[in-house]
C-alpha cells in the first residue's frame, strides 16, 4: 500500500517527520506543524483543525475561535 500526503507547495521543504506531526518550512520561512492522526477506520490522515503555524511576530500567540474571533496572548 502506498500513501501520498499532498501538503507541500512549490518552494516548501520538510524539516521533520514523526508519528505525531510533519514540520514543513514554507517558502516564506514560516513553519507549519501538521498533526497526523492514526484513524482506525481510515488509516493515517492529517488533522486540518489543529495545524500550528510558527511565524514572525512579537512573541505573541493568536488563536482563531470557531466563531471567527481572534484571541491573542503575550
Amino acid at each position: 500500500m502506498n500513501m501520498h500526503i499532498g501538503i507541500l507547495k512549490k518552494g516548501d521543504e520538510i524539516l521533520s517527520i514523526t508519528k505525531e506531526f510533519i514540520a514543513v518550512r514554507r517558502k516564506n520561512h514560516e513553519v507549519d506543524l501538521i498533526p497526523l492522526i492514526d484513524d482506525p477506520k481510515f488509516g493515517l490522515r492529517v488533522d486540518t483543525t489543529k495545524i500550528v503555524t510558527i511565524g514572525f511576530g512579537e512573541n505573541e500567540i493568536s488563536v482563531e475561535t470557531e466563531d471567527g474571533d481572534i484571541i491573542t496572548n503575550f
